[in-house]
């Protein structure tokens, strides 16, 4: 293996994610990790467990993905990051850049999953968005509703009548934005973990949603960016996942 290539394996093994990292960490792998890991949050694992036991880090300031990497856990889809295994260095390098103030950090593999299966697993109900191939005036309109009142009936089911209203607007505008961007078939879930509300969407395009300049009509996803805390796109191996988390 090339001393500057970093290789990331990864296991889904429900409800955990594992991601096993070779070779060498610094600012320019450290995008590879930063995908891999991301990519395992697609499968919405409780806890994604990044095995360090092969790496080797040229330079400490690179083991700052994991500051970026657990805000993102935390937003969508509410998961925790736990690194195990690191050498000495490294893991000395992890404390001095206060790596392990924000993300847990065990010794092993069979200490990382004790670490994991303390947290609390999040609720969760998914759904298949039927009735999009008949366009906007039929098909759409079926699937819309149906989104709405599953994310209706689970607010009121765990107490979060508060957030009804904006969750309903918010997953409408996400199942939208996969019938006029993406590609059939969609998936939707929604979740909770903690104080936290996830609404997640997924479609079959790759292709990221962006956006729209300044000038440009005010609806879609700038709506769910006005009305969350937090939003993102992440590709999956078969197309991408839209996101985003409303608190109280």
């Amino acid at each position: 293996m090339p001393a500057d290539l970093l290789v990331c394996d990864l296991e889904h093994r429900p409800p955990l994610a594992y991601v096993t990292a070779r070779g060498t960490l610094d600012p320019l792998t450290a995008t590879v990790l930063r995908q891999s890991v991301l990519k395992a949050l697609t499968g919405e694992p409780a806890a994604v467990l990044v095995d360090l036991a092969g790496v080797t880090v040229a330079d400490p300031v690179a083991l700052t993905v994991f500051l970026s990497l657990s805000r993102a856990a935390a937003a969508w889809p509410g998961a925790q990051i736990v690194i195990h295994s690191a050498a000495p260095a490294v893991a000395r390098d992890l404390d001095s850049f206060a790596i392990v103030r924000h993300t847990a950090v065990a010794a092993g593999l069979a200490e990382a999953e004790a670490l994991a299966a303390r947290q609390e697993g999040a609720v969760q109900v998914g759904w298949d968005v039927h009735g999009l191939a008949g366009g906007l005036a039929g098909g759409l309109a079926g699937g819309l509703a149906q989104s709405r009142d599953v994310v209706r009936a689970f607010c009121r089911r765990h107490g979060r009548e508060a957030l009804t209203g904006h969750a309903e607007l918010v997953i409408t505008e996400l199942v939208v934005n996969a019938f006029r961007h993406g590609a059939a078939p969609v998936t939707a879930w929604v979740s909770i973990r903690g104080r936290y509300l996830h609404l997640a969407v997924r479609d079959r395009a790759p292709s990221l949603p962006r956006l729209p300049a300044p000038a440009g009509s005010v609806g879609g996803l700038m709506i769910v960016e006005a009305l969350t805390v937090a939003w993102g796109a992440t590709r999956t191996a078969d197309g991408k996942t839209v996101w985003c988390t409303l608190r109280p």
